[in-house]
Protein backbone atom coordinates (compact mmCIF):
# COMPACT_ATOMS: atom_id res chain seq x y z
CA UNK A 1 0.00 0.00 0.00
CA UNK A 2 2.88 2.31 1.18
CA UNK A 3 4.94 1.67 -2.54
CA UNK A 4 1.40 2.17 -4.74
CA UNK A 5 1.02 5.45 -2.79
CA UNK A 6 4.56 6.72 -3.43
CA UNK A 7 4.46 5.53 -6.92
CA UNK A 8 1.22 8.14 -7.56
CA UNK A 9 3.26 10.77 -5.66
CA UNK A 10 5.85 9.64 -8.18
CA UNK A 11 3.90 9.94 -11.17
CA UNK A 12 2.67 13.61 -10.39
CA UNK A 13 5.48 14.97 -9.35
CA UNK A 14 7.26 14.26 -12.82
CA UNK A 15 4.67 16.25 -14.49
CA UNK A 16 6.71 19.15 -12.44
CA UNK A 17 9.90 20.24 -13.95
CA UNK A 18 12.50 22.24 -11.87
CA UNK A 19 14.30 24.80 -13.57
CA UNK A 20 18.51 25.91 -11.63
CA UNK A 21 19.48 29.67 -12.53
CA UNK A 22 23.04 29.42 -13.16
CA UNK A 23 25.36 32.91 -12.47
CA UNK A 24 28.34 32.22 -13.87
CA UNK A 25 30.72 32.40 -17.10
CA UNK A 26 32.03 30.70 -19.28
CA UNK A 27 29.51 28.49 -20.25
CA UNK A 28 29.86 25.73 -23.53
CA UNK A 29 25.37 26.15 -24.42
CA UNK A 30 26.20 24.48 -27.71
CA UNK A 31 27.53 21.36 -25.63
CA UNK A 32 25.11 18.41 -26.51
CA UNK A 33 24.97 17.01 -22.60
CA UNK A 34 23.86 21.02 -21.57
CA UNK A 35 21.84 21.58 -24.68
CA UNK A 36 18.86 19.70 -24.31
CA UNK A 37 18.34 21.20 -20.66
CA UNK A 38 18.87 24.70 -21.38
CA UNK A 39 15.69 26.75 -21.05
CA UNK A 40 16.05 29.61 -23.30
CA UNK A 41 13.00 31.96 -24.08
CA UNK A 42 14.02 35.10 -25.41
CA UNK A 43 11.10 37.22 -26.71
CA UNK A 44 10.64 41.16 -27.85
CA UNK A 45 8.59 41.91 -24.37
CA UNK A 46 11.87 41.14 -22.50
CA UNK A 47 13.92 42.41 -24.96
CA UNK A 48 12.05 45.69 -23.87
CA UNK A 49 12.21 44.86 -20.00
CA UNK A 50 15.59 44.19 -19.72
CA UNK A 51 16.87 46.68 -23.06
CA UNK A 52 20.82 46.43 -23.22
CA UNK A 53 20.98 43.73 -20.31
CA UNK A 54 22.22 40.81 -22.53
CA UNK A 55 21.81 37.82 -20.63
CA UNK A 56 22.79 35.50 -23.96
CA UNK A 57 25.95 36.18 -25.65
CA UNK A 58 27.64 33.19 -25.96
CA UNK A 59 30.42 34.83 -28.11
CA UNK A 60 33.62 34.18 -25.82
CA UNK A 61 33.25 29.99 -26.43
CA UNK A 62 33.26 30.34 -29.38
CA UNK A 63 36.70 29.51 -29.41
CA UNK A 64 39.12 28.02 -27.02
CA UNK A 65 41.58 30.79 -24.89
CA UNK A 66 44.13 28.13 -25.35
CA UNK A 67 44.57 27.13 -28.98
CA UNK A 68 47.81 24.94 -28.33
CA UNK A 69 46.36 21.11 -28.20
CA UNK A 70 50.31 20.24 -25.98
CA UNK A 71 49.21 22.88 -23.67
CA UNK A 72 45.77 22.00 -23.36
CA UNK A 73 46.80 17.95 -22.62
CA UNK A 74 49.35 19.42 -20.56
CA UNK A 75 46.23 21.25 -18.64
CA UNK A 76 44.10 18.23 -18.46
CA UNK A 77 46.97 16.17 -17.00
CA UNK A 78 47.43 18.47 -14.10
CA UNK A 79 44.30 19.05 -13.19
CA UNK A 80 44.05 15.00 -13.00
CA UNK A 81 46.53 14.73 -11.17
CA UNK A 82 45.83 16.96 -8.62
CA UNK A 83 42.43 15.68 -8.10
CA UNK A 84 44.59 12.22 -7.94
CA UNK A 85 46.66 13.29 -5.05
CA UNK A 86 43.80 14.82 -2.75
CA UNK A 87 42.78 11.18 -2.79
CA UNK A 88 45.23 8.39 -2.46
CA UNK A 89 48.61 10.32 -3.74
CA UNK A 90 50.89 10.56 -6.61
CA UNK A 91 53.67 8.03 -7.67
CA UNK A 92 57.18 9.68 -7.35
CA UNK A 93 57.19 10.35 -10.78
CA UNK A 94 54.02 11.77 -11.03
CA UNK A 95 54.44 13.87 -8.40
CA UNK A 96 57.88 15.42 -10.01
CA UNK A 97 55.88 15.95 -12.87
CA UNK A 98 52.97 18.04 -11.26
CA UNK A 99 55.63 19.76 -8.90
CA UNK A 100 57.59 21.16 -11.96
CA UNK A 101 54.72 21.94 -13.37
CA UNK A 102 53.17 23.81 -10.53
CA UNK A 103 56.48 26.03 -10.53
CA UNK A 104 55.91 26.78 -13.58
CA UNK A 105 54.25 30.48 -13.79
CA UNK A 106 53.79 30.45 -17.35
CA UNK A 107 51.98 27.34 -17.70
CA UNK A 108 50.22 27.77 -13.89
CA UNK A 109 48.66 31.10 -15.48
CA UNK A 110 47.22 28.99 -18.65
CA UNK A 111 45.64 26.54 -15.93
CA UNK A 112 43.77 30.04 -14.28
CA UNK A 113 43.16 30.86 -17.59
CA UNK A 114 41.23 27.89 -18.47
CA UNK A 115 39.52 27.16 -15.23
CA UNK A 116 38.27 31.10 -15.53
CA UNK A 117 37.16 30.20 -19.24
CA UNK A 118 35.24 26.77 -18.34
CA UNK A 119 33.86 27.35 -14.90
CA UNK A 120 29.98 27.86 -15.72
CA UNK A 121 30.19 24.85 -18.12
CA UNK A 122 31.79 22.72 -14.78
CA UNK A 123 29.20 24.07 -12.73
CA UNK A 124 25.90 23.81 -15.33
CA UNK A 125 27.23 19.66 -15.35
CA UNK A 126 27.11 19.46 -11.33
CA UNK A 127 23.57 21.20 -11.36
CA UNK A 128 22.31 18.22 -13.97
CA UNK A 129 24.27 15.52 -12.26
CA UNK A 130 20.88 13.60 -11.37
CA UNK A 131 17.37 13.79 -12.31
CA UNK A 132 15.44 13.76 -15.43
CA UNK A 133 13.44 16.70 -15.26
CA UNK A 134 16.09 19.52 -14.51
CA UNK A 135 16.61 22.17 -16.55
CA UNK A 136 19.36 25.06 -16.72
CA UNK A 137 19.24 28.61 -17.49
CA UNK A 138 22.35 30.17 -17.37
CA UNK A 139 22.99 33.95 -16.92
CA UNK A 140 25.54 36.13 -17.84
CA UNK A 141 25.33 38.79 -15.49
CA UNK A 142 28.43 39.81 -13.59
CA UNK A 143 30.56 41.49 -16.24
CA UNK A 144 29.17 44.65 -17.72
CA UNK A 145 31.98 46.72 -18.55
CA UNK A 146 32.36 50.24 -17.21
CA UNK A 147 30.76 52.98 -16.93
CA UNK A 148 27.35 49.98 -15.96
CA UNK A 149 25.02 52.09 -18.47
CA UNK A 150 23.08 48.79 -18.76
CA UNK A 151 21.58 48.91 -15.82
CA UNK A 152 18.58 50.78 -16.60
CA UNK A 153 16.82 51.36 -13.65
CA UNK A 154 14.23 53.90 -12.75
CA UNK A 155 15.64 54.09 -9.60
CA UNK A 156 19.25 53.71 -10.86
CA UNK A 157 20.94 57.12 -9.71
CA UNK A 158 22.91 58.63 -12.29
CA UNK A 159 26.47 59.07 -12.41
CA UNK A 160 28.19 61.72 -10.76
CA UNK A 161 31.21 63.32 -12.26
CA UNK A 162 33.90 62.99 -10.02
CA UNK A 163 36.02 66.01 -11.57
CA UNK A 164 37.16 68.75 -8.46
CA UNK A 165 36.72 67.04 -5.87
CA UNK A 166 39.58 65.71 -3.78
CA UNK A 167 41.32 62.18 -4.11
CA UNK A 168 40.19 61.52 -0.75
CA UNK A 169 36.67 62.29 -2.31
CA UNK A 170 36.80 60.23 -5.19
CA UNK A 171 37.82 57.56 -3.59
CA UNK A 172 34.90 57.75 -1.23
CA UNK A 173 33.13 58.12 -4.63
CA UNK A 174 34.14 55.42 -6.22
CA UNK A 175 33.55 52.85 -3.30
CA UNK A 176 29.99 54.18 -3.52
CA UNK A 177 29.49 53.71 -7.25
CA UNK A 178 30.98 50.16 -6.76
CA UNK A 179 28.68 49.03 -4.27
CA UNK A 180 25.58 50.40 -6.17
CA UNK A 181 26.97 48.47 -9.15
CA UNK A 182 27.36 45.12 -7.55
CA UNK A 183 23.76 45.86 -5.83
CA UNK A 184 21.82 46.68 -9.00
CA UNK A 185 23.26 44.19 -10.97
CA UNK A 186 22.26 41.53 -8.26
CA UNK A 187 19.11 43.41 -8.28
CA UNK A 188 17.98 42.96 -12.11
CA UNK A 189 19.60 39.26 -12.47
CA UNK A 190 16.66 38.56 -9.72
CA UNK A 191 14.00 40.06 -11.16
CA UNK A 192 15.03 38.90 -14.89
CA UNK A 193 15.13 35.05 -12.56
CA UNK A 194 11.97 36.05 -10.99
CA UNK A 195 10.49 37.26 -14.62
CA UNK A 196 11.38 33.59 -15.84
CA UNK A 197 9.67 31.73 -13.02
CA UNK A 198 12.66 29.97 -12.27
CA UNK A 199 12.91 28.84 -8.40
CA UNK A 200 16.27 28.13 -7.94
CA UNK A 201 19.16 29.90 -8.25
CA UNK A 202 22.96 28.70 -8.12
CA UNK A 203 25.59 31.59 -7.33
CA UNK A 204 29.19 29.94 -7.32
CA UNK A 205 30.82 33.64 -6.97
CA UNK A 206 31.91 35.43 -4.19
CA UNK A 207 33.27 38.86 -3.41
CA UNK A 208 36.04 37.94 -0.71
CA UNK A 209 37.36 39.99 2.87
CA UNK A 210 40.67 39.62 1.59
CA UNK A 211 40.50 40.98 -2.03
CA UNK A 212 38.47 43.87 -0.92
CA UNK A 213 40.93 44.96 1.56
CA UNK A 214 43.77 44.18 -0.87
CA UNK A 215 42.19 46.35 -3.83
CA UNK A 216 40.99 49.24 -1.78
CA UNK A 217 44.26 49.96 -0.30
CA UNK A 218 46.18 49.29 -3.63
CA UNK A 219 43.30 51.78 -4.73
CA UNK A 220 43.48 54.18 -2.30
CA UNK A 221 47.56 55.07 -2.47
CA UNK A 222 47.36 54.75 -6.44
CA UNK A 223 44.39 57.92 -5.98
CA UNK A 224 46.27 59.63 -2.96
CA UNK A 225 50.11 58.90 -2.88
CA UNK A 226 48.91 58.40 0.93
CA UNK A 227 49.21 54.80 2.47
CA UNK A 228 45.84 54.10 3.94
CA UNK A 229 45.55 53.51 7.95
CA UNK A 230 44.54 50.34 8.49
CA UNK A 231 42.22 50.91 11.01
CA UNK A 232 40.10 53.40 8.47
CA UNK A 233 40.23 50.78 5.77
CA UNK A 234 38.93 48.50 7.98
CA UNK A 235 36.31 50.54 8.67
CA UNK A 236 35.38 51.18 5.29
CA UNK A 237 35.69 47.53 4.25
CA UNK A 238 33.10 46.48 6.84
CA UNK A 239 30.75 49.08 5.64
CA UNK A 240 31.33 48.01 2.07
CA UNK A 241 30.11 44.22 2.85
CA UNK A 242 27.56 45.44 5.59
CA UNK A 243 25.88 47.78 2.61
CA UNK A 244 25.99 45.21 0.21
CA UNK A 245 24.43 42.53 2.40
CA UNK A 246 21.46 44.79 3.51
CA UNK A 247 20.82 45.88 0.08
CA UNK A 248 21.12 41.79 -1.07
CA UNK A 249 18.99 41.03 1.89
CA UNK A 250 16.11 43.21 0.87
CA UNK A 251 15.93 42.26 -2.77
CA UNK A 252 16.13 38.75 -1.89
CA UNK A 253 13.08 38.92 0.21
CA UNK A 254 11.45 40.44 -2.93
CA UNK A 255 11.54 37.05 -3.92
CA UNK A 256 10.27 34.60 -1.67
CA UNK A 257 9.32 32.45 -4.04
CA UNK A 258 13.41 31.70 -5.48
CA UNK A 259 16.00 29.35 -3.27
CA UNK A 260 18.97 30.98 -3.27
CA UNK A 261 22.62 28.27 -3.43
CA UNK A 262 25.38 30.22 -2.25
CA UNK A 263 29.22 28.97 -2.48
CA UNK A 264 30.80 30.15 1.09
CA UNK A 265 34.26 30.72 -0.47
CA UNK A 266 37.59 28.89 -0.74
CA UNK A 267 39.98 31.00 1.73
CA UNK A 268 39.54 28.20 4.49
CA UNK A 269 38.08 31.22 6.82
CA UNK A 270 35.00 31.89 9.32
CA UNK A 271 32.35 33.34 7.17
CA UNK A 272 31.28 34.68 11.10
CA UNK A 273 34.08 36.26 11.47
CA UNK A 274 35.62 37.59 7.44
CA UNK A 275 33.11 38.52 5.28
CA UNK A 276 32.13 37.26 1.79
CA UNK A 277 28.95 37.84 -0.43
CA UNK A 278 26.84 37.15 -1.11
CA UNK A 279 27.17 33.70 0.97
CA UNK A 280 26.71 35.97 4.11
CA UNK A 281 22.92 37.25 4.04
CA UNK A 282 21.18 35.32 5.89
CA UNK A 283 17.04 35.38 4.66
CA UNK A 284 15.22 31.81 4.88
CA UNK A 285 15.68 31.58 1.40
CA UNK A 286 18.70 31.26 1.07
CA UNK A 287 21.69 28.33 1.53
CA UNK A 288 25.46 28.98 1.97
CA UNK A 289 27.19 25.47 1.28
CA UNK A 290 30.69 24.42 2.33
CA UNK A 291 33.21 22.19 0.58
CA UNK A 292 33.55 18.78 2.14
CA UNK A 293 36.10 16.18 0.81
CA UNK A 294 34.58 12.74 2.18
CA UNK A 295 33.68 12.67 5.72
CA UNK A 296 35.85 15.58 6.32
CA UNK A 297 35.68 19.57 5.70
CA UNK A 298 37.76 20.77 2.82
CA UNK A 299 40.96 22.72 4.19
CA UNK A 300 40.62 25.31 1.36
CA UNK A 301 36.64 26.15 2.28
CA UNK A 302 35.40 28.81 4.39
CA UNK A 303 32.78 27.64 7.31
CA UNK A 304 30.84 29.38 9.92
CA UNK A 305 28.11 28.06 12.42
CA UNK A 306 25.90 31.32 11.59
CA UNK A 307 26.89 32.07 8.08
CA UNK A 308 27.31 28.69 6.06
CA UNK A 309 24.58 26.33 6.21
CA UNK A 310 25.51 22.95 4.89
CA UNK A 311 28.39 21.10 3.71
CA UNK A 312 28.09 19.40 0.52
CA UNK A 313 31.14 16.89 -1.86
CA UNK A 314 33.56 19.54 -3.71
CA UNK A 315 36.60 18.16 -4.11
CA UNK A 316 37.78 16.55 -7.45
CA UNK A 317 33.80 16.37 -8.30
CA UNK A 318 33.52 15.20 -12.35
CA UNK A 319 32.36 17.66 -14.79
CA UNK A 320 32.20 18.20 -18.16
CA UNK A 321 34.69 20.22 -20.60
CA UNK A 322 33.79 22.95 -23.03
CA UNK A 323 33.86 20.71 -26.05
CA UNK A 324 35.97 23.64 -27.64
CA UNK A 325 38.63 21.57 -26.19
CA UNK A 326 37.91 18.31 -27.52
CA UNK A 327 40.15 17.33 -30.80
CA UNK A 328 37.49 15.24 -31.94
CA UNK A 329 34.62 16.24 -30.89
CA UNK A 330 34.33 13.71 -28.11
CA UNK A 331 32.82 14.28 -24.39
CA UNK A 332 35.66 15.29 -22.06
CA UNK A 333 35.04 15.19 -18.03
CA UNK A 334 37.74 16.69 -15.35
CA UNK A 335 37.69 16.62 -11.67
CA UNK A 336 37.62 19.98 -9.94
CA UNK A 337 37.43 21.15 -6.46
CA UNK A 338 35.64 24.45 -4.58
CA UNK A 339 32.80 25.43 -2.69
CA UNK A 340 31.76 26.52 -6.63
CA UNK A 341 31.40 22.68 -6.99
CA UNK A 342 29.41 21.94 -3.99
CA UNK A 343 26.81 24.51 -4.51
CA UNK A 344 25.49 23.08 -7.70
CA UNK A 345 25.43 19.53 -5.92
CA UNK A 346 22.88 21.13 -3.29
CA UNK A 347 21.23 23.34 -6.00
CA UNK A 348 20.75 19.53 -8.61
CA UNK A 349 19.38 18.29 -4.74
CA UNK A 350 16.83 21.26 -4.60
CA UNK A 351 15.61 20.75 -7.81
CA UNK A 352 15.09 16.94 -7.52
CA UNK A 353 13.43 17.80 -4.10
CA UNK A 354 11.02 20.56 -5.74
CA UNK A 355 10.25 17.76 -8.82
CA UNK A 356 9.11 15.35 -5.61
CA UNK A 357 6.92 17.88 -4.50
CA UNK A 358 6.37 20.88 -6.87
CA UNK A 359 4.09 22.73 -3.70
CA UNK A 360 7.15 23.32 -1.25
CA UNK A 361 8.57 26.78 -0.80
CA UNK A 362 11.83 27.93 -0.94
CA UNK A 363 11.85 27.88 2.92
CA UNK A 364 10.56 24.08 2.85
CA UNK A 365 13.57 23.09 0.73
CA UNK A 366 16.10 24.57 2.56
CA UNK A 367 14.04 23.48 6.44
CA UNK A 368 14.76 19.74 4.46
CA UNK A 369 17.92 19.69 3.19
CA UNK A 370 19.40 20.82 6.40
CA UNK A 371 17.19 18.65 9.08
CA UNK A 372 18.13 15.32 6.72
CA UNK A 373 21.72 15.76 6.55
CA UNK A 374 24.13 13.51 7.48
CA UNK A 375 25.66 15.12 11.48
CA UNK A 376 28.89 14.85 11.77
CA UNK A 377 30.42 15.52 15.28
CA UNK A 378 32.78 17.85 14.52
CA UNK A 379 30.97 19.95 11.97
CA UNK A 380 28.49 21.06 14.91
CA UNK A 381 30.95 24.20 15.39
CA UNK A 382 31.21 24.54 11.82
CA UNK A 383 28.18 24.36 10.36
CA UNK A 384 24.56 26.00 10.92
CA UNK A 385 23.58 22.30 10.62
CA UNK A 386 26.65 20.41 11.42
CA UNK A 387 25.45 18.42 8.51
CA UNK A 388 26.47 17.35 5.63
CA UNK A 389 23.58 16.67 2.25
CA UNK A 390 22.03 13.46 2.26
CA UNK A 391 19.86 13.17 -1.15
CA UNK A 392 18.57 10.26 -0.08
CA UNK A 393 17.04 11.50 3.16
CA UNK A 394 16.32 14.47 1.55
CA UNK A 395 14.35 13.21 -1.54
CA UNK A 396 12.27 10.93 0.94
CA UNK A 397 11.14 13.97 3.01
CA UNK A 398 10.09 15.45 0.01
CA UNK A 399 8.05 12.87 -0.95
CA UNK A 400 6.61 12.03 2.10
CA UNK A 401 5.44 15.56 2.60
CA UNK A 402 3.13 15.40 0.26
CA UNK A 403 0.95 13.65 2.57
CA UNK A 404 2.60 14.83 6.05
CA UNK A 405 3.43 17.74 7.74
CA UNK A 406 6.82 18.70 6.64
CA UNK A 407 8.61 18.16 10.18
CA UNK A 408 6.88 14.77 10.39
CA UNK A 409 8.35 13.76 6.90
CA UNK A 410 11.53 14.86 8.02
CA UNK A 411 11.93 12.72 11.04
CA UNK A 412 10.52 9.82 8.93
CA UNK A 413 13.03 10.79 5.78
CA UNK A 414 15.97 10.63 8.29
CA UNK A 415 15.19 7.27 9.48
CA UNK A 416 14.73 3.88 8.07
CA UNK A 417 11.08 3.46 8.82
CA UNK A 418 10.08 3.12 5.64
CA UNK A 419 12.88 2.31 3.10
CA UNK A 420 12.88 3.12 -0.52
CA UNK A 421 14.96 1.86 -3.59
CA UNK A 422 16.66 4.88 -5.15
CA UNK A 423 14.62 4.82 -8.41
CA UNK A 424 11.56 4.34 -6.38
CA UNK A 425 12.52 7.67 -4.23
CA UNK A 426 13.34 10.07 -7.12
CA UNK A 427 10.92 7.78 -10.06
CA UNK A 428 14.08 7.49 -12.24
CA UNK A 429 16.89 4.48 -12.62
CA UNK A 430 19.36 4.62 -9.63
CA UNK A 431 21.53 7.76 -10.02
CA UNK A 432 25.32 7.87 -10.26
CA UNK A 433 26.50 8.90 -6.79
CA UNK A 434 29.58 11.19 -7.16
CA UNK A 435 30.94 8.76 -4.26
CA UNK A 436 30.98 5.87 -7.13
CA UNK A 437 32.04 8.22 -9.71
CA UNK A 438 35.24 8.85 -7.92
CA UNK A 439 35.68 6.63 -5.43
CA UNK A 440 39.72 6.12 -5.93
CA UNK A 441 39.49 10.01 -5.24
CA UNK A 442 37.24 10.46 -1.90
CA UNK A 443 37.73 7.15 0.21
CA UNK A 444 40.75 7.93 1.90
CA UNK A 445 41.59 10.68 4.42
CA UNK A 446 42.23 14.12 2.52
CA UNK A 447 45.54 16.02 2.38
CA UNK A 448 45.94 19.26 2.72
CA UNK A 449 43.98 21.74 0.10
CA UNK A 450 45.38 25.33 -0.32
CA UNK A 451 42.84 27.77 -1.18
CA UNK A 452 45.44 28.49 -4.22
CA UNK A 453 44.44 24.73 -5.56
CA UNK A 454 41.11 24.64 -6.15
CA UNK A 455 38.88 26.26 -8.70
CA UNK A 456 38.17 29.49 -8.10
CA UNK A 457 34.86 31.30 -7.76
CA UNK A 458 33.74 33.92 -10.48
CA UNK A 459 33.35 37.67 -8.68
CA UNK A 460 32.02 40.84 -10.12
CA UNK A 461 34.53 43.92 -10.12
CA UNK A 462 34.53 46.67 -7.70
CA UNK A 463 35.87 49.72 -8.99
CA UNK A 464 36.10 50.95 -12.22
CA UNK A 465 39.95 50.93 -12.80
CA UNK A 466 40.60 47.33 -10.99
CA UNK A 467 38.66 45.71 -14.41
CA UNK A 468 37.35 47.07 -17.43
CA UNK A 469 35.29 46.41 -19.14
CA UNK A 470 30.92 11.47 -18.88
CA UNK A 471 34.10 10.86 -18.94
CA UNK A 472 33.78 8.27 -21.92
CA UNK A 473 37.11 9.47 -23.80
CA UNK A 474 39.96 10.91 -22.31
CA UNK A 475 42.17 13.42 -24.04
CA UNK A 476 43.70 12.19 -27.39
CA UNK A 477 47.53 13.06 -27.68
CA UNK A 478 50.40 11.48 -27.80
CA UNK A 479 50.98 8.07 -24.75
CA UNK A 480 54.25 7.94 -22.82
CA UNK A 481 54.58 5.66 -19.54
CA UNK A 482 53.54 7.97 -16.97
CA UNK A 483 50.63 5.99 -15.36
CA UNK A 484 46.85 8.57 -15.42
CA UNK A 485 44.35 7.79 -12.62
CA UNK A 486 41.35 5.24 -13.68
CA UNK A 487 38.44 7.53 -13.41
CA UNK A 488 35.19 5.97 -14.49
CA UNK A 489 32.71 7.46 -17.30
CA UNK A 490 29.72 8.37 -16.52
CA UNK A 491 26.63 7.58 -18.89
CA UNK A 492 26.04 10.79 -20.35
CA UNK A 493 21.47 10.51 -20.02
CA UNK A 494 19.95 11.67 -23.57
CA UNK A 495 18.48 15.28 -23.25
CA UNK A 496 15.90 16.99 -25.40
CA UNK A 497 17.50 19.97 -27.45
CA UNK A 498 17.57 24.06 -27.26
CA UNK A 499 20.43 26.26 -26.86
CA UNK A 500 21.02 29.01 -24.46
CA UNK A 501 23.80 30.69 -22.90
CA UNK A 502 25.75 33.12 -20.89
CA UNK A 503 28.57 34.09 -19.43
CA UNK A 504 30.18 35.62 -15.67
CA UNK A 505 33.93 36.50 -15.24
CA UNK A 506 36.12 38.18 -13.12
CA UNK A 507 38.12 35.44 -11.15
CA UNK A 508 40.12 36.73 -8.29
CA UNK A 509 44.24 35.89 -9.04
CA UNK A 510 45.78 33.83 -7.14
CA UNK A 511 49.51 33.13 -6.19
CA UNK A 512 51.08 29.74 -6.77
CA UNK A 513 50.21 27.10 -4.14
CA UNK A 514 53.20 26.11 -1.80
CA UNK A 515 51.51 22.76 -1.38
CA UNK A 516 51.15 19.86 -3.75
CA UNK A 517 49.68 17.03 -3.41
CA UNK A 518 50.94 13.66 -1.53
CA UNK A 519 53.11 11.33 -3.16
CA UNK A 520 52.80 7.38 -2.75
CA UNK A 521 55.55 5.81 -1.91
CA UNK A 522 54.37 2.75 -4.66
CA UNK A 523 57.00 2.60 -7.84
CA UNK A 524 55.15 3.21 -11.03
CA UNK A 525 57.13 3.79 -14.63
CA UNK A 526 59.67 6.75 -15.01
CA UNK A 527 58.56 10.27 -16.81
CA UNK A 528 60.55 10.93 -19.83
CA UNK A 529 63.50 12.98 -19.42
CA UNK A 530 62.52 15.24 -21.42
CA UNK A 531 59.78 17.71 -20.47
CA UNK A 532 58.35 19.45 -23.76
CA UNK A 533 54.73 19.46 -24.33
CA UNK A 534 55.29 16.78 -27.03
CA UNK A 535 56.85 14.23 -24.75
CA UNK A 536 53.72 14.87 -22.11
CA UNK A 537 50.82 12.65 -22.20
CA UNK A 538 46.77 13.58 -22.38
CA UNK A 539 44.70 13.23 -19.89
CA UNK A 540 41.50 14.45 -18.42
CA UNK A 541 41.04 17.54 -17.32
CA UNK A 542 41.39 18.35 -13.96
Amino acid sequence: MIRLLFLFIINSALSYGATIAIIDTGFDLDHDYLKPNILKKETDEEAIDFHGWDFFDNSHLKKPVIEDKSSIQEILLYRNLRAKGHGQGLSLEEFEWFKKKNADKNFMEKVKLFKKHSHGTFVAGIALREGDNINIFPIRGLNLPNPVVAVEDNTTPGHVPVRGKTAEEKFQEEIRQSMNRVSQKFSKICKFISHKKIEIVNASYGITYKNIMTKFRERYKEMTGLEIEETKLKLIVDNYFETLYKRGEKTMLKYPHILFVFSAGNSGLDNDTYHHYPSRIKVPNALAVAAMNGDYLATFSNFGKEHVDIGAPGVAILSIVPKIYSEDGSDLYSPSSGTSMAAPYVANLAAQIKNANSSLMPADIKKIILETGEIKDYLKLRLASGAIVSNHSAIRAALLSKDMLIDQAITLGRSDLIPMEDKISIGIPPARSPEDIQKKVMDSMPSPISPQEIDDEAAPETFTKLKSSSLKDQVKGPQDNLQLPVLIAPDVPEKSADPTHSNQNEVQSQTLSEELPASSSQPQSKLPETQSPESVPSSPQS
